[in-house]
């Protein structure tokens, strides 16, 4: 089945390359941002121009015994006067999206957000994608000008956005997410057309994912009790990557893949190296909700 999945989903013979332009986290031991991105665009043909936000020598919780990990935040300043290079470079002639994930700062929102407005002025039919990463598990881990920032500044230029069930209960404002219809009032607050919440509410034993636009579609799966690092950077470029395949099916795609590698990895703190497979779908069903009284 993985066979013919993968033979089904062959995009190698593409005419023109097309690239998705990635701001993230990039560190020197692990896999998580720009490194566990790359494996899923790569799956799907994409090729990566990666701009880092902050370069660490590991995750932080990599190597608890060692402290803080080395490293630092990249000038904003630079970051721009990278993009303008490329832009006039022709590197970006063939973007078709652009990705952002963690921001140490909101000085980084600021430059995220203006490389977004001069890299849509330049490439025609360029989508942007916003991972507002902030915080987890009932926990902010950056600091409230940030997540402030994701809000306020990248949501609202964002075509998508995928959001943990956290971070679209602190960005929405609305903690009771426990029913349907509130989870979908939260996501369409956020002032974003297309928004995908991982780790939403499900039986137990179970986690599932919804796609919310002009039609609401729901993946359900087996949850793990551990997962690696970088799930979330990874789902982010899988559903980006299919959505722009246009992929029908590109919710239960992107997260059938993500449930089989938690199901493998459950005891390790990294993404598996190698080549990433991409699984059958898992079963996605469209929601409907009641019409307004």
């Amino acid at each position: 089945m993985n066979g013919q999945c993968n033979a089904f989903y062959d995009w190698h013979n593409m005419s023109e390359k097309k690239s998705i332009l990635v701001i993230s986290s990039t560190i020197g031991s692990g896999q998580v941002g720009l490194q566990a991105i790359a494996p899923g665009l790569r799956a799907l043909s994409f090729e990566m121009i990666g701009l880092p936000t902050i370069w660490l020598s590991a995750h932080p919780a990599a190597f608890p015994e060692m402290g803080a990990p080395k490293g630092g935040p990249m000038p904003p300043e630079q970051m721009l006067e990278s993009i303008d290079w490329l832009l006039a470079a022709g590197a970006l002639d063939n973007c078709a999206a652009i990705l952002s994930g963690y921001m140490p700062s909101l000085e980084h929102v600021k430059a995220c957000a203006a490389i977004v407005d001069k890299v849509k002025a330049t490439v025609a039919d360029v989508i942007y994608c916003c991972d507002p990463i902030c915080g987890d598990h009932d926990r902010l881990y950056l600091p409230k000008s940030v997540a402030n920032g994701l809000r306020t500044t990248l949501l609202p230029r964002a075509d998508i956005a995928t959001p943990n069930l956290f971070e679209l209960q602190h960005l929405s404002g609305q903690t009771d997410t426990a029913d349907m219809e509130a989870l979908v009032g939260a996501a369409r607050s956020l002032r974003c057309p297309h928004i995908v919440v991982t780790s939403a509410p499900a039986p137990q034993g179970r986690i599932a994912t919804l796609a919310i636009g002009d039609e609401i579609h729901r993946c359900e799966t087996a949850s793990a009790p551990h997962v690696p690092h970088g799930m979330g950077d990874l789902f982010a470029a899988l559903y980006l990557g299919l959505h722009l395949k246009n992929e029908d099916k590109a919710l239960g795609m992107a997260t059938g893949t993500m449930a089989a590698i938690a199901a493998g990895q459950m005891s390790a703190t990294s993404l598996p190296h190698g080549p990433l497979t991409l699984t059958p779908p898992s079963l996605q069903d469209k929601v409907f909700l009641p019409e307004p009284a």
